[in-house]
């Protein structure tokens, strides 16, 4: 299929996998506080889902057989099946039984910002900058850079746009086009495989 690719002004910011492992591995997880924020964001990075729609799940919404949730309230207000990485998923079962030990009666995979989405929001965010000047890595990245992570990565292992698209819940390619220029710079290796005269 022939894409009509116009490169964007300002490119979104996506964490390698490096850094990925970095952040993840930075964490402390020994208060729920922490494990809060740690598993958020893995939901995140493995299911390429926004902060709204993850303070939103509820466990109900979750298919562990078929390894996808069910975001019941998108950006652009239709019902989204996003698929969940199969790897992650002992976590979340992990996460879920820790959390019942907090809140036992909660429908919410998140609870603690069910009642405002927009402080959840903020407050994730906040955190989020937090745990990257803990571990020195840049604060130009924000929880939305999971989403970018996700779909770069998945670009540059093979995924067909279209295939992107609809995991990310694209109305239109145009907006996944985007990945295409953020996965160019991973390929600066293989041009410099040519031999230089």
């Amino acid at each position: 299929m022939a894409y009509n690719f116009h490169k964007p002004e300002k490119l979104p910011k996506f964490m390698t996998w490096k850094e990925i492992r970095i952040f993840f591995d930075s964490f402390n997880k020994n208060s729920y506080h922490n494990c809060f924020y740690y598993y958020l964001y893995k939901t995140m990075l493995y299911s390429g889902i926004r902060i709204s729609e993850a303070l939103s799940i509820k466990i109900t919404d979750i298919s562990f057989e078929e390894c996808n949730i069910l975001i019941r309230h998108t950006k652009n207000g239709t019902q989204h099946l996003a698929v969940l990485h199969p790897g992650f998923v002992p976590e979340l079962k992990e996460w879920i039984k820790y959390l019942k030990g907090f809140f036992p009666n909660t429908p919410y995979l998140f609870p603690k910002f069910n009642k405002n989405p927009n402080v959840g929001r903020v407050n994730s965010s906040r955190y989020f900058k937090v745990q990257l000047n803990r571990c020195g890595l840049s604060e130009e990245y924000h929880p939305h850079s999971l989403r970018h992570s996700f779909a770069t990565h998945l670009y540059e292992e093979g995924v067909p746009l279209e295939k992107i698209q609809i995991l990310l819940n694209h109305t239109d390619i145009t907006s996944t086009q985007i990945y295409v220029y953020c996965a160019v710079k991973s390929l600066i290796p293989e041009v410099c495989k040519l031999e230089m005269i």
